[in-house]
Parts: C-alpha cells; structure tokens; sequence
C-alpha cells in the first residue's frame, strides 16, 4: 500500500511518495482513474461548451444575474479541455503508463499552473455567486440599478485574483515550505467555503420571514428560483472541494495516520465532477437556459428536415 508523503501544489499528478519496491505504483490504479478523469473531461467540455454557446447566441440568455455563471463556466471548460488532459498525462507517468516526455518539466509546470488558476477562477466565481445572490435579495431595488460595467470590473477583479492566489501558492510551496502552502490554501478555501454557507443562510431566513404583495409573486417566484439554482451551484463547488481539504490536512497533519497515495487523486476526481454537474443544474432549473436549447433543437430539426416541413403545410 502506497503512502502519501509529500503532495505537489494542485494534484495528485506529480506526488512524490515513499520510494521501497513494496511502494510502487499500480498501472491498475492508474488506469481506473485516468478513465475516471478522461470521462469527466468529455463532459466537462460537452456541456460547459454548450452552455457557452447558448450565451453567445440567444440575446434573451445574456441577463446580468448570469455574467458569473457563465464565466464559471468558462473555467471549467479550461479545465476540461486544457487542464484535465494534461493532469491524466503526468498522471500516467506517475503510474508507468507511458514513458516520460524529454519535456515532462516544462509540461508538469505548465498543466499544474493552468489547473491551480482555473480551479481558483471557478472556485472564486461560485463564492462570487453567493454574494452577488445575497445583494440582489436584501437589497433588490439597488440590484437593479447595477450595471454591466459593475459586473465587468467584479469579474476582471476575480480572474485577476484567481491569478494572484495561484502565484502567492506557487511562491510559497517552491520557495518556502509545502506545509505552510497548503495550510494557507486551506485557510484560503474555508474562508470562500464560509463565505457561501453565510450568504446561503442570511438568503434562506430572508425566504423564510419574507411576505411578498400578490401582485410581485409571479416576479418573486421567479428571482427565488434563480437565486435557490445558483445557490445550490455554488455551494456544490465549494463542498466539492471539501475530500481534497481533508486529505491534505491529514496528510500534512498526521505523523501517525498513513493515507494511501492514490487518495489525494480521489478526492480529485470528485472535486472535478462538479464542473460537469453544473450545466446539468442549468438545464434542469433555469428557464432561459432550457429555453434557448429548446430553440437550438427545434432549428436543427427544421434545418435537417425542411422537406417533411413543407409536406406539412396546409395547401
């Protein structure tokens, strides 16, 4: 049985374990969860992607309460399509699936940056989320007023400090100590995790308390919807990070308790699985977004079939 005993910055990808015959790696283990994260990567891409698209295409898709989202999405689709691809490569290295590029150095730097900011983006976002959720329901006459400039300046702020919070880590686990990264990563998630489960219950109790004028159920109804969707969203985001804070925290804590080395990539997978549940929960709980798929489906039917249309007309 492996033993974890010093973790890298962002994945289970590049750990060093213990290094006795007995230690090494199972290409069993490693091909179970290179398929586990290559399925996610498929619909990871698939569906963010999409979500993407329904965006850039149908006007009545770009409200200003889904600017976050879909650059939640965004993140995620990096991850997907850039990130996730190059953390199974050194993950199959690590397991003596292939063999080593000459360029496994610069790759092992360049996948594990990319990962770290965009798990921080996405991670980020979904706080972003939270907050955003509480303002427009304390305060919705000013949730109104709020521009799209107000939200631009709010996510260039976020990819910057996405940005920002993955070089301090960085600095800090190559330069400094791994064990002082990764309780700062940790302070840093709990912190965001705090931050979601506070807005989530100032938002449940003012449902609770609120009495809305008949004539503003149809519109309230509506706002609550959203709000109990990107609620649910973000807080699944945060919570799936959740396997991977434990992990790190026993393994960096613990002189006593071993853990297996294949556990931190675990705790990844679902981690990751987040990003390919969202666009799911879009489709299921946001009417704009089932409606604009409902109209891509319906011009890709009239577009493969215009002769049965015509059949179908009236003379």
């Amino acid at each position: 049985m492996k033993n974890i005993s010093v973790i890298s910055a962002t994945s289970g990808s590049n750990n060093t374990y213990s290094s006795s015959a007995e230690d090494l790696p199972s290409k069993a283990e490693g091909i179970a969860l290179c398929s586990a994260f290559a399925v996610e990567a498929v619909f990871i891409v698939l569906g963010n992607l999409l979500t993407i698209l329904l965006f850039a295409v149908y006007r009545e898709f770009r409200k200003k309460s889904l600017f976050l989202v879909i650059n939640m999405a965004f993140a995620d689709l990096m991850l997907g399509a850039v990130s996730l691809p190059g953390h199974i490569y050194l993950l199959g290295e690590h397991y003596q699936l292939w063999s080593a590029s000459r360029l496994h150095t610069f790759l092992d730097n360049f996948f594990n940056i990319t990962e770290t900011v965009f798990l921080q983006g996405s991670l980020l976002f979904a706080a972003m989320i939270s907050v955003e959720r509480f303002y427009a329901i304390f305060w919705p006459l000013k949730h109104r007023t709020v521009t799209v400039r107000a939200y631009r300046i709010v996510i260039f702020v976020v990819w910057t400090l996405a940005i920002l919070v993955s070089a301090i880590f960085f600095i800090l686990f190559s330069l400094i100590s791994s064990r002082h990264a990764i309780y700062s990563l940790m302070s840093y998630l709990l912190t965001l995790l705090l931050i979601v489960c506070g807005c989530n219950i100032g938002i449940w109790r003012k449902f609770q308390q609120e009495s809305i004028p008949s004539h503003q159920q149809n519109r309230s109804s509506q706002n609550k919807r959203l709000t109990k969707t990107l609620l649910f969203v973000s807080a699944a985001a945060l919570l799936s990070w959740l396997p991977v804070i434990i992990v790190y925290y026993l393994a960096f804590s613990s002189t006593v308790l071993s853990l297996p080395g294949y556990t931190v990539d675990v705790a990844f997978v679902l981690c990751y699985s987040n990003s390919s549940v969202n666009p799911l929960v879009y489709a299921l709980r946001i009417p704009e977004f089932r409606h604009a798929l409902g109209l891509c489906c319906f011009r890709r039917q009239t577009a493969e079939q215009p002769g049965k249309m015509m059949t179908e007309l009236p003379l």
